[in-house]
């Protein structure tokens, strides 16, 4: 049974069932603005992705006005902005990395994100990058998922909760 914390049509975090072969797997679907974010690999590695979904929370709850909030080109859209960092990481990928969002291993690494938090509303634009991906229609498009701050904060909160109390039980119950 899956558990969903959020809404696939803003961002949603989906819980599948842990792997039967070890307690340290989990079937695990992300969505953002209606888009499937991990259909290349939606089987993550608990210890580091519980890791990685708690720094993105600890940046979401850091007080408004960092500034990573801000967009680096704040006279230009969220689309516009991830377009041109991702331009600008060809050559110099830190303004990339400083805004970048679900840096959550190898489970997101088919997607480019980034986050900007403006007037309460999380902006997250982002794209898909790998040729192979399964819908061919959605590369060289950016989607910009939106919803508030808050209920981006409760969507990772809930999921990082869930996971690191079920795994930890699993483990208990497996022995380990």
């Amino acid at each position: 049974m899956k558990q969903r914390f959020g809404d696939r049509s803003t961002f949603a975090i989906e819980l599948g069932k842990s792997n039967d072969a070890s307690p340290d797997l989990r079937t695990v679907d992300v969505y953002a603005d209606g888009r499937w974010l991990t259909c290349d690999d939606n089987v993550v590695y608990l210890p580091q992705f519980i890791g990685s979904l708690n720094d993105d929370l600890d940046w979401a709850m850091t007080p408004v006005g960092d500034k990573r909030d801000t967009p680096p080109f704040p006279e230009r859209s969220p689309v516009e902005n991830h377009r041109e960092m991702l331009q600008l990481a060809i050559d110099d990928n830190d303004l990339h990395l400083f805004h970048r969002f679900m840096d959550w291993g190898p489970t997101a690494d088919n997607v480019s994100m980034h986050l900007f938090r403006v007037d309460g509303t999380a902006h997250m634009p982002f794209s898909f990058w790998r040729e192979s991906h399964h819908d061919p229609k959605e590369l060289d498009t950016v989607y910009c998922a939106r919803l508030s701050v808050d209920d981006l904060r409760v969507t990772l909160h809930r999921a990082a909760w869930r996971l690191m109390w079920d795994w930890y039980a699993d483990r208990k119950i497996r022995g380990g």
